[in-house]
């Protein structure tokens, strides 16, 4: 059954603090087990890789890279209809991301030229987490972004099944987007082995997407050795709708993220008691325990809550939704209207669905190419330029104590 909280009376962190958020990847117990993953495979390599691999998975995969003739023949096994559909969310995706793209840059004045180049990463991982069918999409809304930026190395590694082979629908995707280099292996020891690279799969230079709390957990651990993403945890949707939203559709907006079970989270804030009274009985399954029902003062205090709150996804349905998109800070994404549930991002608007979870929202962003290029800044002065400049920059590495910084400029500067 869904929780119910009258918030209109309380201040936001004494709400923030009651709503659903598990301890996931920060609890010790999953660091500590993460971290040891993580070294055993950073110091044995294939051999702790594969091992892992049969505890948690129950397949020892032979090779562990995927065929490229095996990634060719899940692409044409496609049925047309499924294969239009992922041409679509692949194209969306695509002009979403290249309209993000960062490009260099250089200013210059008086004989003195700064500027910045943007390069893109020379070699990333992806991990595709497993299931059912495993996460076709995922490999979408986090391959194109790299690609967009220019990377040049794209490595995907997914848990196989118990045939030992990755998902046909992950393969096909890969072989949709022309990426030829798979790993069946999954975990926190894919992570390590990728992090610090292994016989079979050579180290790459950032670690991206989203897993269980054991993969986020080992993100962590190697962070430093390689880039990371940030933590995209169990999903989270905060939505936020007045007495107009039909419930009917804001009941299937809450469970549709519920349904990801695995400490999701699903909140309505409403002002309306009518609303919440409605959507109840529409909630049902083990899906309905993850959500909770939450009476607000009005749409501003509900904007207020859920910055405090820095949710995966927020869903405004209101005529007034421009005002509340104004108030929303601290959020992954917002789908605005009763016309654009959630689920449109999570397969085919075109953003990428790789979003900060946990409250991490209120400091990192979507997954885009912004995650996929490094900046190199740069300078140029003429003789003319660091005369003007030289006197401060001297005077203040002198205030700092640093001489041979202040020499530096002067020796340039003195008059031969």
């Amino acid at each position: 059954m869904p929780r119910h909280l009258d918030a209109r009376d309380k201040n936001p962190k004494e709400i923030v603090n009651q709503l659903r958020r598990p301890d996931g990847f920060r609890s010790s117990h999953i660091r500590d087990a993460a971290r040891r993953i993580v070294e055993d495979v950073r110091d044995r390599g294939d051999e702790a890789l594969l091992e892992y691999t049969e505890r948690f998975d129950g397949v020892r995969p032979d090779p562990i890279r995927v065929p490229r003739a095996e990634i060719e023949a899940a692409r044409v096994a496609l049925s047309p209809e499924l294969e239009e559909s992922f041409r679509v969310s692949i194209e969306n995706v695509r002009l979403f991301h290249k309209r993000e793209m960062d490009r260099s840059w250089e200013l210059s004045r008086k004989g003195a030229t700064v500027g910045q180049r943007i390069r893109p990463i020379r070699r990333v991982g992806i991990y595709v987490p497993g299931g059912h069918v495993g996460y076709p999409s995922t490999l979408i809304m986090s391959a194109i972004p790299a690609m967009v930026a220019g990377v040049e190395e794209i490595v995907v590694c997914s848990p196989p099944g118990r045939d030992g082979r990755v998902s046909e629908s992950v393969l096909a995707v890969a072989g949709l987007l022309g990426i030829d280099e798979v790993h069946a292996a999954g975990g926190a020891q894919v992570i390590s082995a990728m992090a610090y690279g292994t016989e079979s799969i050579a180290a790459v230079n950032k670690v991206v997407g989203p897993g269980n709390d054991y993969v986020t957990a080992a993100k962590l651990e190697v962070f430093g050795a390689v880039g990371i993403d940030a933590p995209q945890g169990p999903s989270e949707v905060v939505v936020i709708a007045d007495s107009g939203a039909f419930p009917e559709r804001v009941a299937r907006d809450l469970m549709a993220q519920a349904e990801h079970l695995s400490g999701a989270s699903a909140i309505l804030l409403s002002p309306s008691a009518e609303l919440i009274e409605s959507v109840e009985p529409l909630l049902s399954g083990e899906p309905a325990d993850l959500i909770t029902l939450a009476r607000v003062r009005d749409l501003a205090h509900a904007a207020e809550l859920s910055n405090a709150y820095a949710p995966e996804h927020v869903h405004i349905i209101s005529e007034d939704h421009e005002a509340v998109l104004n108030d929303l800070r601290e959020v992954g994404m917002v789908a605005v209207g009763d016309m654009s549930p959630v689920a449109l991002g999570d397969y085919a608007a075109g953003p990428s669905h790789a979003l900060p979870t946990g409250g991490a929202a209120a400091w990192a962003s979507a997954l885009g190419t912004h995650d996929f290029t490094a900046r190199t800044n740069y300078i140029h002065f003429t003789a003319e330029a660091l005369e003007e400049i030289g006197p401060h920059v001297e005077r203040l590495a002198r205030l700092e104590g640093f001489e041979n910084h202040a020499e530096s400029v002067q020796v340039r500067r003195r008059k031969t």
